[in-house]
């Protein structure tokens, strides 16, 4: 019998968590409340009235009571129950107001350095380094190498893993702490593993089955046994998002330079609590023509946060630096209250809007192409509208993960944005069976929906980006025509700008002789839009430049977009496209094209 163990890196935090405490109302509550408003009931004819199972009629009912919003009346020889005067009034609310408790506590975690997965610290128990070294003087034990780039706690994935279903997340503390580096160890007998909990990710099973089996393994120099993973381990791969089920209509689909200008005056016009704004770049001109409208959501107590990704003046104007510079200049000459533009780069080519629909607890997310506080809205741009809880969540946390800067410290953004996030997927009840799905699409992950055209596409592949560049033929053109010369389909490559030296040769005459695909520059209207689409149901709308860009493993955030599927989604943006083309060649684009990608 072999018996070895397998220290795995991992980074332990301690932090006091604030949350609150209380399982949420559920639609059956609602009802039976609503029920009892109109009438009394004993429970065995509120059971049948309700067709639910007795036991479960007489949970709810009870809690009602706790709640003072349900009390027990004596009608003769038998119990009824009926409304109060508080539960009359909370029967006519949309949704029953939750009274949770307010706690904190110190939570323990830890964060594997292998997959980047969260658990709590009973789950995978740790030890300090040089505890680890006084075992294996008496005992077996392989080092997994610890990894260059280093795994972070990430705000969604830790929140998932610490609170339970009955517990919301407020606020953290994080009090100076640093994640500190520790190893956990892992028993694998006779080549199976032992002791490591089922949350854990098949990756890391397979990490520590390899090391345990003594693949690859080498001395360091002071005897110890050192694992070092293959260099095309996906150990800085992020994992996929999850796929929502939706319910997406044409009118999702935010196209052309005016509807985006409508959106971001709209959500100042109409927010009551909180904008967030990500944009890549930030213009002077354009900051001064919203000011108005900022002054005036401002004015109805709105917060409004920007974030801000890259700093290139190429085009001679001011950076984005100074543009930041300039307007905090303005804030504070104007003494203008709950106006936050934050002066560290996130480093992100990603475009965002985030602003609730007046109602706690709900909030809506655009994400696409758009460069909300520097584009003059002259171009073809392309973004999605998300309502969806959960996969609105799903956007917010890529926020917060972008909020905390470039050395990855939990700011007050940061724990804002994750409190909504919780309380998004709190609002977002059952699992929804709308008739679309929306998935959102963070680096590599856009190569993934490009093999996903090449594989599903049966007729059509059409392909918008702002930028051609060297990344233009193996990212899409190759896994486009191999759809191309497999099924049939007809590719559409349209581009607006050739970024850099193309070795390859003119974009056009890739296209040469090929009855397939169809490459062409568009000026008319100014293309900014990052679009694939396919077939008819099927889009992602992004902020990547298909053509030009090929964002690092190491920094998955440089570009965000959403992967749609639902009817005629793709067939929309390719009519609105199509339209957008013929209007353009019928009168003169906007000359005010400045550099804003």
């Amino acid at each position: 019998m072999k018996v070895v163990r397998v220290a795995v890196p991992v980074l332990h935090g301690r932090c006091k968590f604030f949350f609150e405490k209380g399982r949420p109302w559920s639609v059956i509550e609602h009802v039976l409340l609503e029920s009892l408003a109109k009438k009394r009931y004993t429970m065995s004819e509120l059971a049948n009235a309700g067709r639910l199972p007795y036991r479960l009629a007489i949970e709810a009912v009870v809690r009602l009571m706790r709640a003072g919003w349900v009390e027990m009346v004596e009608r003769g020889s038998s119990v009824h129950f009926r409304a109060t005067a508080g539960g009359n009034v909370a029967a006519t609310y949309d949704e029953l107001p939750n009274a949770p408790r307010q706690l904190s506590r110190y939570i323990n975690f830890v964060v594997d350095q292998i997959t980047g997965t969260v658990y709590r610290r009973r789950e995978l128990p740790f030890f300090p380094q040089h505890m680890v070294e006084q075992m294996a003087e008496k005992e077996k034990i392989v080092w997994v190498d610890r990894p260059e780039v280093v795994r972070r706690d990430e705000v969604g994935p830790l929140l998932e893993a610490l609170f339970n279903d009955d517990e919301r997340f407020v606020a953290v503390d994080f009090d100076g702490g640093r994640l500190a580096e520790r190893w956990s160890l892992v028993r694998v007998r006779d080549g199976v593993v032992q002791e490591l909990t089922p949350r854990a990710p098949r990756r890391l099973v397979e990490c520590v089955e390899a090391a345990a089996l003594g693949a690859a393994i080498e001395g360091n120099g002071d005897g110890r046994m050192l694992y070092q993973m293959p260099a095309e381990y996906p150990s800085n791969g992020l994992p996929s998002l999850p796929v929502r089920r939706v319910n997406i209509v044409p009118k999702d689909l935010v196209l052309g330079g005016e509807e985006h200008r409508d959106v971001l005056y709209g959500a100042l016009a109409r927010s009551r609590q909180r904008v967030i704004i990500h944009s890549t770049f930030i213009a002077w001109e354009r900051f001064e023509e919203l000011w108005p409208a900022i002054l005036e959501a401002v004015g109805r107590d709105v917060r409004i946060d920007i974030l801000w990704g890259q700093d290139d003046a190429d085009d001679g104007g001011s950076s984005t630096r100074e543009v930041v510079r300039r307007i905090g200049e303005k804030v504070a000459a104007e003494q203008v209250e709950s106006l936050y533009v934050h002066p560290f780069s996130t480093g992100s080519h990603s475009k965002v809007l985030l602003c609730d629909e007046g109602e706690p607890n709900r909030m809506t997310a655009f994400v696409g192409s758009c460069n909300w506080l520097a584009s003059p809205f002259v171009s073809f741009e392309a973004t999605t509208r998300l309502r969806d809880p959960m996969v609105v969540a799903d956007v917010v946390d890529q926020m917060a993960e972008l909020s905390k800067g470039g050395r990855g410290h939990w700011s007050s953004l940061t724990q804002d944005l994750a409190s909504i996030s919780a309380a998004l997927r709190k609002r977002a009840g059952p699992i929804s069976r709308g008739r679309s799905s929306a998935q959102v699409v963070v680096g590599g992950m856009h190569a993934e929906m490009v093999r996903r055209a090449r594989d599903e596409s049966r007729s059509r592949i059409l392909v918008l980006s702002h930028r051609w560049g060297t990344a233009a033929t193996p990212m899409v053109l190759a896994p486009a025509l191999t759809a191309a010369k497999t099924n049939g389909v007809q590719v559409e490559v349209y581009y607006g700008t050739v970024s850099g030296p193309v070795e390859s040769g003119a974009p056009e005459e890739i296209a040469q002789g090929s009855e397939s695909l169809e490459v062409a520059a568009i000026q008319r209207p100014r293309l900014h839009a990052k679009v694939l689409a396919w077939d008819d149901d099927s889009v992602v709308i992004t902020s990547q430049n298909w053509l030009s860009a090929d964002p690092p493993d190491s920094f998955p955030r440089q570009e965000l977009g959403v992967s749609l599927c639902g009817r005629g989604l793709a067939t929309v943006v390719r009519n609105r496209f199509a339209q957008a083309l013929v209007e353009g060649s019928r009168r003169s684009a906007d000359a005010t094209g400045s550099h804003y990608e």
